[in-house]
């Protein structure tokens, strides 16, 4: 069965983008040393998912659009696509919402995972409507003290703790099991 995932690094503090909204502050740390886990994760990946602003920042890196997997782009504004990417934009506000794209890109998966990429507004959204099986959180040595939250949830969600790797520069990265929620407590987003 296909799993969801929300793979993402944030500060100690729990965010993922500073005041300004830029991750200048995590390109900081480099990514060497977190290529080999990276590789070994993305192997896994059938289909990402993402917000405007994460597309935006991925189009706009020096390094560009690197998913040769399906992608959907959150938004309610029009985006520009790349040639020869398979990406698909919605505002998922049509019949079925959250539930129905989560359905098109788990079949789009198959038997691998499906990675919501961003931002967390966007995996709020799965792990509220209980369709988010998995958090990986990188959390950086670096305190932001305000910014873009981590997972901005509508309500409490437990977790299980799956596994954790430490990286000799003083990041760690944390494995859990979201616990599904009942669905029928869930708060509806404005």
């Amino acid at each position: 069965m296909t799993k969801t995932v929300y793979y993402v690094a944030c500060s100690l503090d729990g965010f993922i983008a500073d005041r300004e909204n830029s991750l200048d502050w995590l390109m900081e740390f480099g990514f060497e040393e977190f290529s080999e886990q990276y590789a070994s994760f993305i192997a896994d990946i059938g289909a990402v998912i993402m917000g405007a602003d994460t597309y935006d920042f991925i189009v706009n890196d020096p390094s560009g659009w690197s998913y040769a997997m399906p992608a959907w782009v959150l938004s309610h504004r029009s985006l520009p696509g790349i040639e020869g990417a398979d990406i698909r934009f919605t505002s998922a506000d049509g019949p079925g919402g959250i539930a129905a794209l989560h359905a098109a890109a788990a079949l789009a998966a198959g038997e691998k995972k499906v990675w919501v990429i961003g931002g967390g507004n966007v995996a709020s959204q799965f792990a509220d409507a209980g369709l988010l099986d998995e958090l990986q959180v990188t959390i950086m040595p670096v305190l932001l003290g305000a910014g873009r939250p981590l997972l901005p949830l509508a309500r409490n969600t437990r977790l299980t703790a799956l596994g954790r790797t430490p990286y000799a520069g003083g990041a760690i990265e944390l494995r859990y099991a979201v616990n599904t929620p009942d669905v029928s407590e869930a708060v509806t987003r404005p």
